[in-house]
């Protein structure tokens, strides 16, 4: 099964990082394990006014930021069998879209916790991904 593991950099992505590596023979060993970053996309009035190489090193430098220390991190577990799938725009849709692509049958995702309040009022990316994923979701906390 392929195993998509939406990662941001926060504490909760190791959380989740952490609660796959500990169940590894149900998230790692004979499964694929597909990483993806959102990188909140350049508005188009600000994208306009500077180069396209400005925008990629912009992108790039951003996901090198999170996706580095997710790398060194499984390497520390001896965790190797994993792709990255780095994308900019709007992190629930894009999650959604990578599952889609890679044909995952599960998202694993981090999660604050905010509770049905916080929820109402902050919105969460977890809770977008579970409302329209037709992908099984875990969610970590």
């Amino acid at each position: 099964m392929k195993i998509l593991l939406a990662v941001d950099g926060s504490a909760y992505t190791t959380k989740a990082l952490d609660y796959v590596a500990a169940n590894r023979g149900m998230f790692v060993d004979g499964h694929e394990l597909i990483l993806v970053h959102v990188c909140p996309g350049i508005p188009g009035h600000v994208a306009r006014h500077v180069s396209k190489e400005v925008v990629q090193d912009y992108y790039s430098e951003e996901q090198g930021k999170v996706l580095d220390p997710i790398k060194a991190q499984l390497a520390e577990r001896s965790i190797a069998n994993f792709k990255v799938d780095s994308r900019h725009g709007h992190a629930p849709e894009e999650i959604i879209k990578a599952a889609h692509d890679h044909g995952a049958g599960l998202i694993v995702m981090g999660t604050h916790g905010h509770g049905l309040f916080g929820r109402a009022l902050m919105g969460s990316v977890a809770t977008k991904v579970v409302a329209e994923s037709k992908t099984a979701v875990l969610l970590v906390k």
